[in-house]
């Protein structure tokens, strides 16, 4: 290890985060055996207006680059300089992938292995307040001059790399950073690895939080390790501000893929984080009615009138409601012209369904058709009484509950696996109570129709065919 080559690097750039950020300026000191062997400084011609702020932080303006070589002219130089070599950095994410994206641009595939020096100083030198390369410098006695210059940044950065060096004689720290397995080339800077293998690897909501323990950004997974380790990766201006504001990542499980949607949906609504997008009102949803046509025929129809007749049910998308009244016009032999499928028609000619028994034809009484549209009726009705839905719990031997009260979410709890559940102080005692909202019936009716494996119990019914159509509805 003694005899690796350390290319420690640093890049002034036009701003604006990772994407579509060009280098303005860029300074490269080799070491090997802790001793500098090589070194490259330059401007950088980045073709675009360098802005007002960033003159301000760098001194560098437009003026001073013109003349200045563009990336790509000096792209191979510095390919073949930094080859075999380990790139270091302060925060060497940004850098590592401002540079990469140059050199992309320039149709130059650029990979080296990494460190990141602010998170080597947190292992070789804790506790201290800030770990800034300004504040670090000065904490440790560090000289640290022309700062926020590319050449005056690369020599503090140096320096502080060979103090853990001497930290870390047998290079063991260093070592670990640059194994395979180790996720601390690519995580945020002051978010610590053990952390990380501390998330779980099931279902529920993380948090990413700033240094007062704020959340700064709400999500959901099935696998929470995983997805956390999904946002690492990523290479947006947003995600990166994201990583760099990042101090910890809390998470709660939940078992469920669904109660996970709904608990994001909730959280995200009370904390309002700086980096989640706000959450758009639901549109008006479809709302489903039956009524006795002109014939004295009882039809169904969707509508998003609010003056119109009470609704029987609402649905978030056309397609969704569609869907079920597919299923109800086929499980009850209902005639599709009269379920709302089909307009403009004499008699129904339904592409999918066969199962009109012949109304729209007048080959079967009103009355009879009726009575089967009563059926359908009482099914919709019995789909919206109060039920629980049962899936996966967060441990073995637990599951997950949400309470619907007369099909709107009201809560959600965590029972045994071996606990019977057929009436309200069976679960109550486990209920966590939650507000029912446009949001988490949208979430909710979304996913009944796209998981194929759900179990639905309604609360003191024991009607079995209700079951049986609901089970068909989400499968």
């Amino acid at each position: 290890m003694e005899e690796a080559k350390f290319a420690i690097i640093d890049v002034e750039t036009t701003g604006g985060g990772i994407k579509d950020n060009k280098i303005t300026e860029i300074c490269i000191i080799v070491l090997q055996n802790g001793i500098e062997i090589d070194r490259f400084v330059s401007l950088i011609n980045p073709q675009r207006e360098i802005p007002l702020y960033i003159e301000k932080l760098t001194g560098i303006n437009d003026a001073m680059v013109a003349d200045a070589p563009t990336f790509d002219t000096v792209a191979p130089a510095i390919n073949i300089l930094t080859k075999d070599c380990i790139f270091v950095a302060h925060n060497v994410g940004f850098d590592y992938n401002v540079v990469r994206a140059e050199f992309s641009a320039a149709g130059i595939d650029f990979n080296r292995k990494r460190i990141c020096t602010v998170r080597l100083a947190k292992k070789l030198i804790p506790g201290l307040f800030s770990y800034s390369l300004g504040n670090l410098c000065t904490s440790i006695n560090i000289p640290h001059r022309d700062r926020h210059r590319a050449q005056g940044d690369t020599e503090a950065t140096v320096l502080l790399f060979q103090r853990c060096i001497e930290l870390d004689p047998e290079y063991e720290v260093i070592k670990g950073f640059l194994n395979r397995k180790s996720k601390e080339s690519f995580l945020p800077p002051h978010f610590k690895s053990a952390d990380f293998e501390e998330l779980p690897t099931n279902a529920g909501v993380y948090f990413f939080k700033d240094k007062k323990g704020t959340p700064l950004y709400i999500g959901k997974a099935i696998n929470i390790q995983k997805r956390v380790l999904s946002h690492f990766r990523e290479k947006s201006n947003r995600k990166y501000a994201l990583l760099q504001d990042t101090h910890s990542i809390d998470f709660e499980r939940t078992g469920s893929e669904l109660l996970a949607l709904l608990r994001e949906a909730e959280l995200i609504l009370k904390h309002y984080p700086k980096y989640n997008k706000a959450q758009k009102n639901p549109s008006k949803p479809y709302k489903l009615t039956s009524y006795p046509n002109k014939k004295g025929i009882q039809q169904f129809a969707l509508h998003k009138n609010k003056i119109a007749p009470v609704s029987l049910m609402q649905f978030y998308t056309y397609e969704e409601a569609i869907f079920f009244l597919e299923l109800v016009c086929e499980t009850f032999n209902l005639c599709p012209k009269y379920c709302g499928l089909q307009q403009g028609v004499d008699t129904c000619n339904h592409y999918k369904l066969q199962t009109c028994s012949g109304v729209c034809r007048a080959k079967i009484e009103i009355k009879t058709y009726n009575k089967r549209v009563a059926e359908a009726l009482e099914f919709i009705n019995t789909y919206e009484d109060s039920c629980l839905l049962l899936d996966e719990g967060r441990i073995p031997g637990e599951k997950s509950f949400i309470y619907l009260n007369q099909g709107k979410y009201s809560g959600y709890g965590f029972i045994d696996a071996q606990l019977p559940v057929n009436k309200a102080e069976d679960f109550t005692p486990y209920l966590v109570p939650q507000k029912s909202s446009g949001y988490a019936d949208r979430i909710i009716r979304r996913h009944l129709t796209t998981t194929p494996k759900i179990e639905k119990i309604i609360l003191n019914e024991e009607d079995t065919f209700t079951q049986d159509i609901f089970e068909r509805w989400v499968s």
